[in-house]
Formats: C-alpha cells, sequence, structure tokens
C-alpha cells in the first residue's frame, strides 16, 4: 500500500503544535531569553527545546505505547521533581541583579550559545509529560496513516512546528527587548521568573497527594 507523506507531515505538524502551543514555563523563559539576549540567544534556545521535541516524539515512536504505562508507574514523583526545578530556577532567576545594578563600564556578559542550548534542553527533557503525549497520540494514530512506514516523516513535521511555536515567542521578546528600557526588562523578567515558580508550585501542590497516596 503506498503511504501518502502530506498527511503524516500534517500529522506531526499538529503534534508538534499540541506540545508547543500551549504556554509554559518554558515559554515563557524562551520569552525572557530573547528579552534579555536577543533574537538570537532566543533562537538557539527555542532550537534546543524543538530537537528535544523531536527526541521524545522518537522515543514514543521506538517504545510505542510501553512508555506512557511505564511512566505513570512512576506515580507523581516525576511530577514533584519537574516542579521543585522549575521553583529553584524561578528563585535563581529573581535573585539575580537586576541589570540597572551593574556597573556601567562592566556590562554583564552574556551566556554562551552552548550554556543556553544546554539550559533549555535540560529544562525541556525534565519534563515527562511530553514523552507521555507523544506516547499516547502515536498509539492513537490509524494504521492507515502509514506511521511504521514513515516515522520520519512524522518526527519532521512535529520538530517544525515545535520550532516554528519557539521561534515565535522569542520574536516576542526580541521585539519588546528593543523598545522598553532596563527598568521594564527588569519588572518583566521579574514577573517571568514569578510566574516560573507559581507554575513549579502549582505542579508540586498537583502532584503529592498522588506522591503521599502512593
Amino acid at each position: 500500500m503506498e503511504i501518502e507523506l502530506g498527511p503524516l507531515f500534517v500529522g506531526g505538524l499538529l503534534a508538534g503544535w499540541g506540545v508547543a502551543v500551549p504556554l509554559g514555563a518554558i515559554g515563557v523563559l524562551l520569552v525572557r531569553e530573547a528579552l534579555a539576549g536577543g533574537f538570537g540567544a532566543g533562537a538557539i534556545a527555542a532550537l534546543a527545546v524543538a530537537l528535544v521535541d523531536g527526541l521524545y516524539c522518537v522515543a514514543a515512536l521506538a517504545i510505542g505505547a510501553v512508555a506512557a504505562p511505564v511512566l505513570d508507574s512512576w506515580g507523581a514523583a516525576p511530577a514533584v521533581g519537574a516542579g521543585l526545578i522549575l521553583l529553584l530556577l524561578g528563585a535563581l532567576g529573581l535573585s539575580r541583579r537586576p541589570a540597572a545594578a551593574q556597573p556601567r563600564d562592566k556590562p554583564p556578559r552574556p551566556p554562551s550559545p552552548g550554556r543556553v542550548f544546554a539550559t533549555f534542553a535540560g529544562l525541556t527533557a525534565i519534563n515527562p509529560a511530553t514523552l507521555l503525549y507523544f506516547g499516547a497520540l502515536t498509539a492513537a494514530l490509524p494504521p492507515s496513516l502509514g506511521l511504521d512506514s514513515a516515522p520520519a516523516v512524522f518526527v519532521a513535521g512535529a520538530v517544525a512546528a515545535s520550532l516554528g511555536w519557539q521561534l515565535v515567542l522569542v520574536a516576542v521578546g526580541a521585539f519588546a527587548g528593543g523598545r522598553i528600557g532596563v527598568r521594564g526588562q527588569s519588572v518583566l523578567s521579574a514577573c517571568g521568573y514569578g510566574l516560573v515558580m507559581v507554575l513549579g508550585a502549582a505542579a508540586v501542590v498537583a502532584a503529592l497527594p498522588g506522591l503521599v497516596a502512593g
């Protein structure tokens, strides 16, 4: 049976958007990265996020429906761990000295591209919900779509969708960063990290009953 690659790629696009579009902590941090470091730094972070999404998609295709039950058997521990990391990240961000307090003759050195990439890749990878999402989705896809025959097309669609959306967020951050002053950037940065802490606390609070029960 001949497989049409177009519908398979579109399926990957829809899957990637399903993961990327809901604005969570990673989206907030992408905007903040572009706000502080410009479009280039934000684009590197966006690439890291999209590649990890793609790797999770590959993992879901490789292990199929086995992934979801295994991670589900771990109970609430992964969600609690991810929430605690988000809380730590937000606290560290809020504890940084505001840009206005930096000496004028010694501007803060921007992080290296490698460090930006590693940071966002690691933050995206700690979220097991992405693997659960792709695992559940791929298990539910109809066989007529031909996923087994051309999985790379589906993965390419998912990565393209994720990267496209992350770059939209980065562009928003870079656009805003060039049009607001240092004080405004400091306020927005504090709001962003505060939201990260709120999201982390919410994840921990929501998962704690399951952890205690387990």
